[in-house]
């Protein structure tokens, strides 16, 4: 023996044959078989007991009740033409008789008339085609003192002299002496009351405004018959004819009826005009 140990360190491997792998036994098997059974039965009645989940569908937001709508008041009818007791609004007419209440701004005078189809009123006077040039025509009232200017055209510095009176006749002969207007002579005319025919006294008389005249260079453009400005009779354009109409209903009681149109305007037009003229009656009523 030459001097080795017998003893392996502790740090060797041991040599020889792998020991014998791990088998389970038939009752391990067996065991484990149960288990399974056991289990999965639990688990099958868990489930089969459990209750059927109801989907929940996100929930719709309420919905508001729709606001009630607030009626808004109909306008006020800016008009003072009574239509069978009816009130008639600015704008256009239906064939019929209206009355214009209240012309003189004191409840005191009034004018009854009848109009065809397609006329217009404009709370303050008639008219159809637009009232101006070059097819229109137009009926104003007035009830009120007015000032016959010396020259149409030149207007705002100039004052009436002497100043325009306040009869029918007095207005007559003051537009007759205007320049330029190839007036008529003023000729009797007679209008009606209610129900009483040439009731009360008056006079007409025709004009025409120049045909070349250029409103530009009258005094702020206008070319005016009479005035003061809230009364004031402003011609539409250059060729207008004109019939004023003046009514005596009284002492310092005058209505006027200016009836306009031009030489473009259908003659059908012009008979209408006549036709309202010859329909009206003024009187004081209501």
């Amino acid at each position: 023996m030459n001097g080795e140990s017998s003893d392996r360190a502790t740090d060797l491997v041991l040599e020889g044959p792998p020991p014998e792998s791990f088998r389970p036994s038939w009752l391990a098997l067996l065991f484990a078989v149960v288990v399974a059974v056991l289990v999965g039965t639990a688990v099958g009645y868990r489930i089969g007991a459990s209750p059927t989940a109801t989907p929940q569908l996100a929930a719709l937001p309420s919905l508001s009740p729709l606001p009630t709508p607030i009626a808004s008041p109909s306008p006020t009818p800016s008009a003072v033409a009574v239509y069978f007791g009816i009130e008639a609004s600015r704008g256009l007419l239906k064939q019929g008789t209206y009355a214009y209440l209240n012309v003189d701004g004191t409840s005191f005078t009034n004018v009854r008339f009848s109009v065809p189809a397609g006329w217009t009123w404009s709370g303050r006077s008639l008219s159809k085609g637009g009232g101006g040039a070059p097819h229109g025509a137009a009926i104003f009232f007035f009830d009120a003192e007015v000032q016959v200017y010396a020259d149409p055209c030149h207007w705002a510095a100039v004052q009436s002299h002497p100043p325009t009176g306040s009869s029918a006749a007095d207005l007559m002969a003051a537009l007759a002496a205007q320049p330029l207007r190839r007036a008529t002579t003023p000729s009797k005319r007679p209008a009606n009351a209610p129900g009483l025919a040439n009731g009360w006294q008056g006079m007409s008389i025709q004009l025409t405004v120049p045909d070349r005249i250029n409103f530009a260079d009258c005094d702020k453009g206008q070319y005016r018959s009479w005035g003061p400005d809230n009364e004031a009779r402003t011609h539409e354009g250059p060729g207008q004819r004109d019939i004023v109409w003046a009514v005596d209903l009284g002492p310092y009681d005058r209505l006027i009826i200016d009836a306009s149109w031009f030489p473009g305007t259908p003659a059908e037009v012009k008979s209408e005009i006549e036709t309202i003229l010859r329909s009206m009656a003024a009187g004081h009523w209501g």
